[in-house]
């Protein structure tokens, strides 16, 4: 019998507790269970945004009219012929270890109180991958690396987002847009405390990431929050990318211009 009232009692405590459960599961606002559908509807689509294929394309234009005036030798010849001191004009392009070529871009350097009060010594790098033809990019890694500037141990981080297929603006037919998922894009971390540790400035590192992750992995996707936060970053940069190829490719257009015209001064 007094199994039976045992028995009969888990089962109402169940009960109770399985109303509860559903009561708020009920007790989402509208507005909240549009949030959640809207968060999973992105996360199956991807984040696409046109903007950042539109930079993609911008980029890899530019990066094409540089080729061009590079296999002219106008960058050759500026450092030789339009200063007054003739100096060693350092390539543009570049080969990583498997022999690819890149561009390499300087991104910010200085100070970081992100985390006060640690003070951080920090700087990075952008690498550009071309495609074959020049008419595309291939692959886009940016590097930011960092130590505290003060204490007994110094801790060296570095991180790194790599899009593995930077896709640009496609426009099909029916006057529509297609843009890329960017799902693909690649989150590395690294760390070390020994002091001697050296990341070199390459795009391809010797050094396994200690923590690897991906942006919209159908599986274990980041937080929706941060990945948002990872576009927005990842798009401000590009901005900064595409001002900095743009300004490479007017400096080499104006060299070919006072060349020319050096070479018209028959007086």
């Amino acid at each position: 019998m007094n199994q039976a009232k045992i028995l009969f009692s888990i089962l109402l405590l169940l009960s109770t507790l399985g109303s509860v459960f559903a009561e708020r599961a009920k007790s989402l606002t509208f507005k909240e269970r549009e949030t959640l559908k809207q968060i999973e509807a992105q996360r199956k689509a991807g984040f696409s945004d046109v903007e950042i294929d539109t930079l993609h394309e911008s980029i890899a234009k530019n990066i094409g009219e540089i080729k061009k005036l590079n296999e002219l030798g106008v960058d050759k010849q500026a450092s030789v012929y339009l200063t007054d001191i003739p100096a060693t004009n350092s390539d543009i392009f570049k080969l990583d270890k498997e022999n690819k070529t890149f561009l390499e871009f300087s991104l910010p350097q200085g100070q970081s109180y992100v985390d006060w009060p640690k003070i951080y010594l920090y700087d990075g790098y952008a690498y550009i991958y071309p495609s074959e033809n020049f008419q595309d990019i291939s692959k886009i890694v940016l590097m930011f690396r960092r130590v505290n500037a003060e204490g007994d141990v110094y801790v060296k981080e570095m991180r790194r987002l790599i899009n593995p297929t930077p896709k640009s603006i496609v426009f099909k037919e029916d006057n529509t847009v297609e843009t890329d998922s960017n799902s693909d894009i690649i989150l590395e971390y690294y760390q070390s405390n020994t002091s001697n540790t050296i990341w070199p400035n390459e795009p391809i590192q010797a050094m396994e990431p200690n923590v690897t992750m991906e942006l919209n992995k159908a599986d274990s996707p980041l937080p929706y929050e941060k990945q948002k936060m990872i576009m927005q970053q990842y798009k401000k940069i590009l901005r900064n990318i595409d001002k900095t190829v743009s300004k490479k490719l007017r400096g080499l257009q104006l060299d070919q211009r006072r060349m020319v015209t050096k070479m018209l001064e028959f007086k």
